[in-house]
């Protein structure tokens, strides 16, 4: 198979599990404030949902950095006017649906805050029927560090690292590599920024190298395939160990990064084969279940453990498997419905998707 070609099916095919595993991270119960976890008798549960959501998932929005990085800068001689077309094509695909899922949030809110019987949120910020007009504004970009839809603060880090593209270019033009190994170094430490966050910067910056040095990155990372992704695995794995130990940080970061040269070249081993092929429609769908996951999957999630009182590892582990399947679904559902009742509404409030 041709390796443009290749490399084009390979992010195709990534896209939807990608998404899965933003949901996934945000699946992890001790990340959704407000539930009581026991932090002894439930040692499957502690293990298997720290592995997948912290450990696993953790390379999904690196990963999206890195191919928006890539894809921005990628067969275009950068100028003012592909910037300025760049910029304008990018109202459609995320400023626009940036704006509507946060007021979809805002919206919800509002509702579950005011006419629930049943309290779905943490309950731990400013109830949103207490908002000022400068709250309502804030609620958008930065409120407690994130947009008022927590999920949708990589598309606010990535629209403003798009529009610091032109910085990107020079220094990458300049600096080349070298640059990248200062960020490196400064993310894989823990260095931090607040808006945008370290991650988007550093991994925006490598995949835009990719693409200005002209490298093909499936060809570059598919030799790995299978000795790279037995070592990630094993790493994942042994990463578990050193859970709350000083160097934690440092491990999971350095996971990180062999997680995403591994998925690639696994995904590229079975598109080359052809066995695994992307789907039209959960491309299509992506957007939709990523912009509209977290505030439901917290209700749900906070309804199931309302009515079970989990004690037990089973129920734990119930809950945490059937909840992000269940929104999957749902939203799923959800975009199929809109798609066939209001295509076009559909189209603009997922950014021309589908």
């Amino acid at each position: 198979m041709e390796k443009n070609i290749l490399q084009s099916r390979v992010i195709d095919v990534l896209r939807f599990p990608m998404i899965v595993g933003v949901v996934l991270w945000h699946s992890f119960f001790e990340g959704i404030m407000g539930l009581d976890i026991p932090d002894s008798g439930i040692p499957i549960y502690h293990t298997t949902s720290f592995f997948i959501s912290r450990i696993l998932a953790s390379v999904a929005v690196p990963l999206f950095f890195f191919i928006s990085g890539y894809l921005f800068f990628f067969r275009t001689a950068f100028s003012v006017d592909v910037y300025k077309k760049k910029l304008k094509s990018r109202i459609k695909t995320l400023l626009i649906p940036y704006l509507f899922w946060n007021f979809v949030v805002l919206v919800g809110h509002w509702i579950v805050t005011v006419l629930s019987p049943v309290q779905l949120t943490s309950g731990a910020y400013k109830q949103v029927s207490d908002y000022t007009v400068c709250d309502y504004l804030i609620s958008f970009w930065n409120i407690n560090g994130m947009p008022v839809n927590g999920a949708l603060w990589f598309i606010r880090d990535l629209m403003v690292m798009l529009a610091f593209s032109p910085l990107v270019y020079w220094c990458l033009r300049y600096f080349r590599w070298y640059i990248l190994v200062v960020l490196g170094c400064i993310w894989l430490v823990g260095g931090t920024l607040e808006i945008p966050r370290m991650d988007a910067v550093f991994f925006f910056f490598v995949g835009a190298w990719f693409s200005i040095t002209g490298r093909n990155f499936v060809a570059d990372f598919k030799s790995f395939f299978p000795w790279g992704v037995a070592l990630y695995f094993l790493f994942a794995i042994g990463t578990i160990g050193v859970r709350g130990a000083d160097g934690f940080l440092y491990v999971a970061n350095a996971g990180i990064l062999l997680g995403i040269v591994s998925i690639i070249a696994l995904t590229a081993y079975f598109v080359e084969r052809e066995r695994w092929k992307s789907s039209y429609f959960l491309i299509s769908s992506c957007f939709l279940v990523y912009a509209c996951h977290q505030l439901p999957l917290n209700m749900f999630v906070r309804i199931l453990f309302k009515f079970m009182s989990p004690v037990s590892d089973w129920q734990f582990m119930l809950i945490y498997i059937v909840s992000p399947l269940v929104i999957i679904l749902v939203n799923l559902l959800l975009y199929a419905s809109l798609k066939k009742l209001f295509p076009h509404f559909t189209a603009i409030i997922t950014g021309g998707r589908g």
